[in-house]
């Protein structure tokens, strides 16, 4: 029997409302801890609960023997974006503890001690800026990521001990709003840290 052409044949069409056998993990199981979901490895993990501390120690302990993330991934059954921020975050803060889920993140208030580091570097250096005060804190080893005071900590300390002018408040402001930017991104990389606030750019020499 012939058929007309570029139709499918009708012994090669599936019969109307046919079901076929799925095949996979199944997508919801229960766990002591509540309803969980299964990922494509086939771990379980419940939505919205951080991974269990056993595993992220697991994570940490795989990548210290140099283990690579997508093979930690495949083991643990945990998911490679999982497995990555937890070991971006154990590299930036040293801890393996989970973040606080929704809400602002909570403020860091300098210490009678970083106070007085704040002081020392302001009296050296009276033109020096909070978020150069800020940096400075890091380098020189005062305070860690998780430790260090916000710019805005930083600029009412100086307020208290010394008064500040309207225009450095100012310049203040636009770099505590420049910390919320990626360090790596195009904007971070290609501007003038160093120029001040309100400033020009350095004119060409003539004839360039």
């Amino acid at each position: 029997m012939s058929s007309l052409p570029g139709t499918i044949p009708r012994m090669m069409r599936p019969a109307p409302g046919q079901n076929y056998p799925r095949t996979g993990f199944p997508l919801e199981v229960s766990t002591p801890l509540g309803q969980g979901r299964v990922n494509q490895l086939g771990g379980v993990f419940i939505n919205g609960r951080p991974l269990p501390n056993h595993i992220r120690h697991k994570i940490v302990e795989m990548a210290h023997h140099g283990i690579r993330p997508c093979v930690i991934s495949r083991q643990l059954r945990v998911s490679h974006g999982c497995v990555s921020k937890i070991l971006c975050r154990y590299q930036e803060t040293g801890s393996i503890r989970p973040g606080a889920i929704g809400g602002s993140k909570p403020r860091q208030v300098a210490t009678p001690d970083v106070e007085k580091r704040i002081e020392e570097y302001k009296r050296d250096n009276p033109g020096m800026f909070s978020w150069e005060i800020r940096d400075k804190l890091l380098k020189d080893g005062v305070c860690d990521r998780s430790t260090v005071p916000s710019v805005s900590s930083i600029s009412r300390v100086l307020r208290a001990r010394f008064g500040k002018k309207d225009d450095e408040e100012e310049c203040d402001k636009k770099d505590e709003d420049g910390e919320k930017k990626t360090k790596h991104s195009i904007d971070g990389i290609l501007g003038d840290k160093g120029r001040p606030c309100g400033g020009t750019r350095p004119r060409r020499a003539p004839g360039l």
